[in-house]
């Protein structure tokens, strides 16, 4: 339960050995591999070595093209998903073995190729749909659409509005060329579709006539024989276009079977990427390759033993305190504290030689995410559902947050029992329904309603117990750090006005009180050069005890929340039970305490982590660490198992 001791690691090996190497530190998991900016720096090196490349983009391409061919296999053969399925087992030195990789990809990229070509067939029937589309209103017309006349004659398609006037057409036309005949075609909700047969020598006349009606040239183009025969023509194409698509898709359905392989091949790349990655962070010669890294402390001797294997040198050595911002950050946790890993990455990870926080945050959050939800019902809700999920066996984030679940569920069935909570006051309402009471079988020793300003008050007591322990973590920090007067100085007469202002409060005496201040006063402005400004300092200091009393206010959310939920699981079942029916009330009971513990879930958890990471943290805590990232095998579909 602390930061865990970081070694620098410099390893120079033979290039021949590379993939080896990397593929042993993979399994491994322990080594952090650096940008070789630091070993480039000397002038020597640079001249003698040239940062390595590899395959990175190839094996990016190859990923792209296995996720996509994932999502087309989803799109056309969906596979049955789980929220908690169970992964496939697979020993690393397996996993790594990359045995059917290439036939793998080699699949994803026909199924891309069969699903470029299925969206071919898809537009190629879209536009010949439009085609046809545009032909069915001359689908009646026995002259092919290409045929312009004869020698003396013409022939005109084209369309006017259907709300056109046809007789005074007829006539306007018969006057302009009495020779000129127009015959309707078909008539549609846009348009009415019409052929003209004129004499050549008149058909300055005819078009004079026609253009009074807004006549326009509307007939298919590029178009040979009737429509009719054009459509069917166009209707056997979209047949063999569907027939083709049919094929296509049958041939993706075939390859669903081998989902499985894909999924493993995107996770092999994954790691393969990793390695490239990993791989261009190293410096190199014709025959040697060097890199540099961060090892936790404790893998050293795993780490040894591996690299006796290999012909290799290697260098451990401490980080010197310049280093340490770049030194990255891994916290050890045990069963009851890791959970707030999640926690404490959403603030900020502690600075490599500052404390970690999660061994001293887990007791007070879960107490007070307890004291906030305090039912026994919602309680027990929350520890099954964290039983529930954990036998699936989550990983990263799923796993911490419902680890957290069971510890805050816990805390909430006792401080439920503490306030006599079960879904409010269901089990009382439910024997009111069939004309009986319900008594606990003990008093329950606070009640968030009646006993409200005791229960403030102790969110306070709460809040100064925090307060008080996050400003001991700072003292015993700066003494550890060798800054023991420090330390005393920020602290010690902070807690004597404290206890001053608690003596006073009782009657005592305020001289406790005013001691304090006469401390921070002398002590505040130490390090100012002046008297003046040591003066100045102190009492802006004092100035303080403001915000001391604004942090200790800030609990009072602690009774808020508790309150709040507690009162509005009441109004639910207040609600259920003046229908006086079981049926009606289970309804209303359901849907509002479903409600009311979704919201304080969220709500608390949120208020918890305010007050820890604002008033707890603030008072000792030193962020700013970067994540230890190991070279590691990150499997998102397969669980790794053993070495």
């Amino acid at each position: 339960m602390a930061i865990v001791k970081m070694k620098k690691l410099r390893v120079t090996a033979m290039r021949s050995q590379k993939e080896e190497l990397l593929k042993k530190l993979l399994i491994l998991g322990c080594v952090e591999v650096s940008e070789p900016d630091g070993l480039l720096a000397d002038p020597e090196v640079a001249a003698l070595t040239v940062r390595e490349t590899g395959e990175l983009d190839a094996l990016r391409s190859e990923q792209a093209s296995v996720a996509r061919a994932l999502e087309t296999l989803g799109r056309y053969a969906p596979a049955k998903s789980k929220l908690f399925a169970e992964r496939e087992d697979v020993a690393a030195s397996d996993f790594l073995e990359e045995a059917e990789i290439g036939a793998n990809i080699r699949l994803a990229a026909r199924i891309e190729e069969i699903d470029s070509q299925i969206r071919y067939t898809n537009a190629e029937e879209t536009r010949l749909a439009a085609q046809i589309e545009s032909l069915l209103p001359w689908e009646p017309l026995e002259l092919p659409l290409d045929h312009e006349g004869t020698r003396t004659s013409a022939v005109l398609l084209g369309s006017v509005p259907p709300s056109t006037d046809f007789p005074a057409l007829e006539r306007a036309l018969e006057d302009a060329a009495a020779e000129a005949r127009a015959y309707k075609i078909s008539v549609g909700r846009d348009q009415l579709c019409l052929c003209v047969i004129y004499l050549r020598e008149k058909q300055d006349e005819v078009s004079d006539a026609l253009r009074e009606f807004s006549f326009s040239t509307s007939a298919p183009k590029n178009v040979q024989g009737t429509a009719r025969e054009s459509i069917e023509e166009l209707r056997r194409r979209v047949s063999e276009l569907c027939e083709q698509r049919a094929g296509l898709t049958e041939e993706i359905n075939a390859a669903s079977p081998r989902r499985a392989g894909l999924v493993r091949c995107a996770d092999v790349l994954a790691t393969k990427i990793s390695r490239a990655e990993a791989g261009e962070k190293f410096i190199a010669t014709a025959s040697t390759f060097t890199f540099a890294g961060w090892l936790p402390e404790p893998s050293e001797d795993e780490l040894v033993k591996a690299l006796e294997s290999f012909v290799c040198e290697w260098e451990l050595t401490e980080p010197d305190p310049e280093e340490y911002p770049d030194v990255p950050v891994k916290l050890k946790n045990n069963a009851l504290t890791s959970p707030l890993m999640m926690v404490t990455e959403m603030y900020s990870l502690p600075a490599y030689d500052g404390v970690d926080p999660n061994p001293l945050m887990a007791p007070f959050f879960v107490l007070f995410y307890g004291f906030m939800m305090a039912d026994m019902g919602y309680g027990i809700l929350m520890t099954l559902a964290a039983l529930l999920v954990r036998r699936k066996k989550p990983r990263g984030g799923m796993k911490t947050l419902f680890e957290l679940m069971f510890l805050c569920g816990i805390s909430t069935f006792v401080f439920g029992i503490i306030t006599g909570g079960f879904f409010g006051d269901a089990p009382s309402q439910i024997a009111g329904l069939f004309g009986k009471t319900f008594t606990l079988p003990y008093t329950p020793p606070l009640d968030p309603v009646s006993d409200a300003t005791l229960v403030l008050i102790i969110a306070f007591a709460l809040g100064a117990v925090q307060i008080i322990t996050g400003m001991a973590i700072n003292l015993i920090y700066q003494i550890k750090t060798g800054n023991a007067l420090d330390g005393i100085f920020d602290v010690v007469p902070w807690w004597v006005i404290f206890a001053g202002i608690a003596l006073g409060a009782l009657g005592v005496t305020w001289y406790v009180a005013i001691a304090g201040a006469v401390m921070l006063v002398a002590t505040a402005g130490r390090a100012k050069p002046t008297i003046i400004g040591k003066i100045t300092s102190g009492l802006g200091g004092l100035y303080n005890i403001t915000a001391y009393f604004g942090d200790i206010l800030s609990y009072a959310r602690l009774m808020a929340l508790m309150l709040a939920g507690g009162v509005i699981a009441s109004v639910f079942n207040t609600l259920g039970a003046l229908t006086g029916n079981i049926v009606t009330f289970l309804l209303i009971f359901v849907a509002g305490h479903a409600l009311n513990m979704g919201l304080n879930l969220l709500g608390c958890y949120v208020h918890d982590l305010r007050l820890q990471c604002l008033e707890y943290l603030g008072k000792f805590y030193k962020d700013g660490g970067r994540p230890f990232r190991p070279l590691i095998i990150d499997s998102k579909h397969i669980n790794i198992t053993g070495k």
